[in-house]
């Protein structure tokens, strides 16, 4: 399993939010493209880089980030917030991106998700499907779906090997430890899909836990910020020395 560091960005600075909720933002006063380049040099070689300025907007904001940082280190950059159409899809692409994070369109049309896997390959794409504990959120998880994970991913059940990150919203910047049951009943369901947790990790014991149940990655953000784990323990992970 791979241990992801994450930056979220909005208006250009590193925060954190609390439960997804907007009103509760932590603001970090690291430079976004430093803060990557340190990632590559202490020998990391993936990021999660969210656009929740665009994800709120439902359009780009941060592209000029994400070509920052593409351009100034060798990280395997996925992004996404606020992916609406092909153009941005490439406009993703075309900045260094190697993965372009689908969320709420992944829910609301599929149809028209599935027609750019068809074209641009699936290995191009992460599918951020989160959940409430009750439905899937969309709109920067602003707003309720009315479908389930099971209805979600019922859609997409055709294509194998697809990297879907589920975030359990209620753990996402708390600190309280993975969903370990709700990645364990996905994996059961779905066991031809590669699973990446998100929400809650605080410690390398919580990322052996996922890795033990066999989730493909783990997205780690608030952890990393605050010290909680080291980058140089998150390297030691990564390696299989942890």
């Amino acid at each position: 399993m791979k241990a992801i560091p994450a930056i979220d960005l909005i208006d250009g600075q590193v925060v954190r939010l609390f439960q997804g909720d907007f009103t509760q933002q932590t603001t970090y006063s690291r430079n976004p493209v430093e803060y990557a380049q340190q990632l590559a040099e202490i020998g990391l070689d993936s990021l999660h880089l969210v656009d929740l300025s665009g994800a709120k907007q439902g359009k780009l904001v941060h592209t000029s980030v994400l070509t920052d940082i593409a351009t100034s280190t060798n990280l395997n950059v996925d992004f996404g917030g606020g992916v609406k159409t092909i153009n941005d899809v490439e406009t993703i692409l075309n900045a260094g991106a190697k993965q372009v994070v689908i969320g709420s369109l992944a829910v609301t049309d599929p149809a028209l998700v599935l027609s750019w896997i068809n074209l641009f390959g699936s290995e191009r794409f992460v599918l951020a499907i989160d959940t409430d504990g009750t439905s899937v959120k969309i709109n920067g998880w602003q707003d309720g779906s009315g479908k389930s994970l099971a209805q979600v991913m019922d859609q997409y059940s055709e294509i194998s090997d697809l990297t879907i990150l589920t975030t359990d919203i209620r753990r996402d910047g708390t600190g309280t430890g993975p969903s370990v049951d709700l990645y364990t009943a996905l994996l059961r369901s779905y066991p031809n899909q590669r699973w990446i947790a998100s929400g809650g990790v605080e410690s390398i014991a919580d990322l052996q836990q996922l890795r033990a149940i066999g989730c493909w990655g783990c997205v780690v953000g608030k952890a990393l910020l605050e010290g909680k784990i080291s980058l140089e323990t998150l390297k030691a992970f990564n390696d299989g020395r942890l």
